[in-house]
């Protein structure tokens, strides 16, 4: 259909100029528009489809047999029963995930049934170095995936975290601020004292990022720090006091938290905060903030409740 009016098009080019012929072109234009829309829409319409159904097959997400897993999990009508078909499940993953040949994909899906199994309250351990090193691939999904797992894995004193320092140095100056904004997750959980060192330099450029949601886990980072040890930031706890004039209030929530225990060790040094800390509350109270901060027409209730704590 659209090559018969594109000929038809050339054809009446050469047709004189009246007025006739001029809307005969535009009636034609707006035929050959129509069709090509129509072609477009049912194309995407297509693709949509395809992809419903390799959802609803599972090969996008996780596979038919982790859900089957699931299902019987929740069927399990004892714990001895559950407690078989983990062990079960434990067995097959120690073989398929030492396989060298494994798919990035299977790879994946693995790391999230380990942490299912230890969710569940049994050792996954023999699967922590294959979460460590998916924190190290590019793919953005993998590399998400890689640091969920550790984080929830690993505590700051295990063995594996001298494995993730560089990674996390590398991904913190990434241009990427969602890779940023998962390493902060991993920093806030995973380093500790003896290593806060090789990453605090990268945190504390973090607090002037563009990104709000980068900007607000770099406070928690540099709390954490303080949290760990005091005396490794107490050069930089006027950091804190910036941050409670940042334009997110997301990232002002943020810093209500370090200046809480700042304010509970040396309440003196903070008292000149008391003018900001008013003038804030009144905006809360004042339903200024945006409404995503509202919880049932309360404004803003977590940060007040932090307020008043302050204040106490």
């Amino acid at each position: 259909m659209c090559s018969k009016l594109v000929s038809l098009l050339l054809r009446h080019r050469v047709a004189p100029i009246d007025a006739v012929c001029v809307s005969t072109r535009l009636l034609l234009l707006l035929l050959l528009l129509e069709s090509l829309f129509f072609l477009v829409y049912n194309s995407q319409m297509e693709q949509l489809k395809t992809l419903g159904r390799e959802l609803a097959m599972g090969s996008h997400g996780q596979s038919k047999e982790f859900l089957d897993l699931i299902k019987s999990i929740g069927e399990a009508r004892s714990k001895a029963e559950e407690d078989r078909i983990v062990l079960r499940e434990i067995e097959t993953l120690k073989r398929r995930i030492n396989d060298a040949d494994t798919p990035k994909r299977k790879m994946k899906e693995y790391i999230i049934r380990l942490l299912y199994v230890e969710m569940l309250g049994h050792d996954a351990s023999f699967g922590y170095i294959h979460a460590v090193k998916m924190t190290h691939d590019d793919a953005l999904l993998l590399k998400r995936t890689g640091y969920l797992a550790v984080t929830l894995f690993l505590s700051d004193d295990h063995d594996l975290i001298i494995l993730i320092v560089n990674t996390i140095q590398k991904d913190l100056a990434s241009d990427n601020y969602l890779v940023v904004c998962a390493a902060l997750n991993a920093v806030c959980r995973l380093i500790n004292e003896e290593t806060i060192p090789a990453v605090l330099p990268r945190v504390v450029d973090l607090l002037n990022h563009p990104k709000d949601a980068v900007r607000k886990k770099a406070v928690m980072a540099l709390h954490r720090f303080y949290q760990k040890s005091p005396s490794s930031v107490s050069h930089l706890l006027t950091n804190f006091r910036k941050r409670l004039c940042d334009n997110d209030p997301g990232v002002m929530g943020a810093s209500l938290c370090p200046l809480f225990n700042l304010v509970s060790d040396d309440a003196n040094s903070y008292k000149d905060l008391v003018v900001s800390f008013v003038n804030i509350l009144k905006q809360v109270a004042e339903h200024r903030l945006p409404k995503t901060y509202d919880y049932h027409q309360m404004p803003a209730p977590f940060i007040q409740v932090k307020f008043y704590l302050i204040f106490g």
